[in-house]
């Protein structure tokens, strides 16, 4: 039988070992700034909750994720670990609260109030710790409760997506009911000043779901998407691909960074302008040291700060966001598919009627406010 989160807490809390790293190389002045909130008894949740968009703001290379903190369009579960511990029922409670916050995201993304979720568990303890097979395991169980697939093995592509929703009007053929596919990924402490820098974050472990087509749609305010947004969301993927944590140790470490534009081939057509700061590199692919779509990218959980080998991944796609001839995730991952009410209920099934998603009032902000209120509850009756 499979340990339970707590007891992995607990394992690596007591048993793991120190990261070497910290002695040479204490945390950046962001992540340090935002542990310090985050980790301290003075500060409430929200307060903790508005701390972290902040840094999202100005110190994660995603444009959308940026965008998204600026906007306060993220909505955020933030699960610290000592709520984990106390929880009675265990894994149980702990994937309930996770689908509890998950479904009252997609219930915000319905209206176009919010195309990111971002799971954020915090653990002073864990923070100190090397990224070790004993990390790697509670990102494992995070993500495993989130998606709610067991297991989920290293370094493998689920054909499980996460879909969220969205409520439009005007739509052509009268499809009013769309819906996106995203995939999540995983964020560490661990990763600052390491070579995978890009996918690092206060306050320990963070899993966030980025649904791009969806961000599109609401950013441009369309009901139809065109060859010009289509654009807008490559360049933009292309500029986080491009705007990859470097560090400023960044010379000293040869895998970083972890991602990397492609120069273009002189035959290698391209769909950008040709005054884009981007023309010169590859719309079709790009390359790194781990496969993006992976969930479980082992590579990070090593000690090393850079190791000496690590496979190339050099096909990583950007086709998916703008060739919709040829790359068959486009209609879902950006152009959106046609969805029903059936698919919607279905998906938000656990939340109070009050927030009933097929309500011609849309969701104003005292129904918000009230669900808010509803998850706070739901998670105080379980610790």
């Amino acid at each position: 039988m499979r340990p339970q989160i707590a007891e992995l807490l607990l394992d690596v809390r007591f048993r793991g070992k120190k990261d070497p790293l910290r002695r040479r190389h204490p945390f950046s002045p962001d992540i340090a700034a935002t542990n310090a909130i985050l980790f301290s008894r003075q500060y409430t949740k929200r307060q903790k909750i508005r701390a972290y968009r902040q840094w999202l703001e100005t110190n994660q290379p995603c444009v959308f994720g940026k965008v998204a903190a600026k906007n306060k369009s993220v909505f955020v579960c933030l699960l610290e670990e000592d709520e984990i511990l106390r929880m009675r029922h265990g894994d149980e409670e702990v994937q309930e609260t996770i689908q509890d916050y998950r479904q009252a995201w997609k219930r915000h993304a319905l209206d176009g109030l919010s195309s990111s979720f971002l799971l954020l568990f915090t653990s002073e303890s864990l923070v100190e710790k090397e990224p070790d097979d004993r990390l790697k395991e509670i990102a494992r169980r995070l993500l495993e409760l989130y998606m709610e697939i067991n297991p989920i093995p290293d370094d493998t592509i689920i054909p499980q997506r996460e879909y969220v929703f969205l409520r439009q009007s005007g739509r052509p053929n009268g499809k009013n009911l769309v819906k996106f596919a995203t995939l999540p990924n995983v964020f560490c402490a661990q990763g600052d000043g390491r070579w995978w820098q890009d996918h690092r974050t206060p306050g320990g472990v963070m899993i966030t779901s980025n649904a791009l087509g969806h961000f599109t749609y609401v950013r441009q305010r369309i009901s139809e998407l065109a060859d010009k947004d289509r654009l807008w969301a490559l360049e933009n993927a292309m500029r986080t691909i491009g705007n990859a944590a470097s560090g400023s140790d960044s010379p000293r470490i040869k895998h970083c960074p972890a991602t990397r534009l492609v120069p273009r081939t002189e035959t290698e057509p391209s769909p950008l302008r040709e005054s884009s700061d981007f023309r010169p590199f590859s719309c079709h692919h790009y390359a790194g040291f781990f496969h993006t779509d992976q969930l479980i990218p082992s590579a990070f959980f090593r000690s090393e700060r850079d190791p000496k080998h690590l496979d190339k991944f050099e096909d990583l796609s950007f086709s998916y966001i703008w060739d919709r001839n040829s790359d068959a995730d486009h209609d879902e991952l950006v152009a959106g598919v046609p969805a029903t009410w059936y698919e919607v209920r279905r998906n938000l099934d656990r939340l109070p009627d009050f927030a009933n998603p097929e309500s011609t009032d849309g969701y104003p902000e005292s129904q918000r406010a009230r669900l808010a209120r509803w998850l706070e509850e739901r998670l105080a009756e379980r610790i």
